[in-house]
């Protein structure tokens, strides 16, 4: 197993995919979906840039895009606006148990050199929270003397 960045790994799997000829366009948040004649995802539309807070369009306005794709990847998290758009228009939900969620803290620290040991992983469930509650708490030591501390519950 290998303790990642997954900034890095995005990083390094968007070169390679732009050598590839993909076009990433970051800093461009997807404000709606786009469907083909049959009903499926085809593409989706960018938030327009530059609207000012009474909503009129600013000096640097633009509209949003309309970006096509034979495959569409919908990646915005579990709790994402256009996820919720799928799950309601293709009954995605029926017949499932609800979704559970959780809230997750994690910081990042700096440790003297002797203390660090790159790639360790240490889990632990339960302590400090009730035998009612799920969670627990994660230590991942990455690179540059760096741990990542965590705590997540359920």
């Amino acid at each position: 197993n290998y303790i990642v960045s997954l900034g890095n790994v995005c990083r390094w799997l968007a070169g390679k995919a732009e050598a590839l000829g993909v076009e990433i366009y970051p800093g461009f948040a997807a404000a709606g979906l786009l469907y083909n004649e049959e009903g499926a995802v085809n593409g989706v539309v960018t938030g327009d840039m530059g609207v000012e807070k009474d909503g009129s369009h600013g000096p640097g306005f633009a509209p949003g895009m309309a970006l096509m794709g034979k495959y569409v990847l919908i990646g915005e998290g579990a709790r994402g606006s256009l996820a919720k758009q799928l799950i309601a228009k293709y009954k995605l939900s029926d017949g499932r148990e609800p979704g559970k969620y959780g809230i997750g803290l994690k910081e990042l620290w700096q440790v003297k050199p002797e203390n660090h040991r790159p790639g360790l992983v240490q889990h632990s469930f339960g302590w400090p929270l009730d035998m009612k509650t799920g969670g627990g708490s994660f230590l991942y030591h990455l690179e540059d003397n760096q741990v990542a501390v965590g705590f997540v519950l359920h």
